[in-house]
């Protein structure tokens, strides 16, 4: 069992029944929202840490990061070429439904997206953190234990 994908998909549903469950608007960010997201992270290292010790390669801590590169590629794509790719499009922008994408699957990065609107950056920090979250819980899993079948 990969725990990676377990929890990420974990962390979509807890997510997302705390963020329909919460009260006031989607764009204020709070104190709770912040320490949610924390946790949600955590459990994606403690995710990583669970694949290390059971003796799994380092690849199966990279799958959502491969899903979050090919969204994050297919956002930029359809962006680019604009019209010639305007299958999917809602409005002006072709890469709509693949940002939302990335961001729905990354729900629980959620205050994070909010600090960083306007910019790349919200579209770049959840694959960059789909890597170091798993990796990093999967490097102290491999020193804690190292010859774990």
């Amino acid at each position: 069992m990969n725990y990676v994908t377990a929890i990420y998909f974990l962390n979509l549903v807890l997510y997302a029944m705390y963020f329909f469950g919460r009260i006031g608007s989607e764009v204020a960010v709070g104190g709770l929202d912040y320490a949610v997201s924390g946790i949600l992270s955590l459990l994606l290292i403690f995710a990583g840490y669970l694949n290390a010790k059971k003796g799994m390669i380092y690849r199966t801590v990279l799958w959502m990061f491969f899903v979050n590169v090919l969204l994050f590629i297919c956002s930029g794509v359809f962006d680019q070429f604009g019209s010639n790719f305007n299958i999917l499009s809602t409005g002006n922008s072709d890469s709509f439904l693949f940002s939302l994408a990335l961001l729905v699957y990354n729900g629980y990065l959620f205050p994070l997206t909010v600090v960083l609107d306007g910019s790349g950056l919200a579209l770049i920090a959840p694959v960059i953190l789909s890597f170091i979250l798993p990796s990093s819980g999967y490097m102290i899993g491999k020193k804690l234990y190292p010859n774990a079948h």
